[in-house]
């Protein structure tokens, strides 16, 4: 039972703790609860693309983002608002590349 408690209350936290910020200078955080944080320049960022993949990490649902950096998988997130989303980081960065025609 404290086991189930215990399991529990870390999915809760990192259910909680889990978003993606754009900050002023041109930043993508994501952070995932206990996880270390993972930042990029959004500059950096050469395409984006949609998936299922149910790999391991900073998302929470299998609706997801992959996100490339100098064409190479770099991370997979879940933002609530995938298109609102991709138009922030386009506005930043407008030679980003969108793999799949789905996003």
């Amino acid at each position: 039972m404290i086991i189930c408690l215990l399991i529990a209350m870390l999915v809760i936290h990192i259910l909680l703790n889990t978003w993606y910020k754009i900050t002023e200078d041109g930043m993508l955080v994501a952070h995932c609860s206990i996880f270390p944080e993972k930042k990029i320049a959004i500059a950096e960022i050469t395409a984006l693309g949609s998936t299922v993949m149910p790999i391991s990490s900073y998302a929470l649902s299998l609706d997801r983002l992959i996100i490339y950096k100098n064409d190479k998988y770099w991370l997979l997130i879940s933002p609530v608002d995938k298109k609102d989303f991709i138009n922030q980081l386009m506005k930043i960065n407008p030679e980003i590349k969108l793999r799949h025609s789905d996003i």
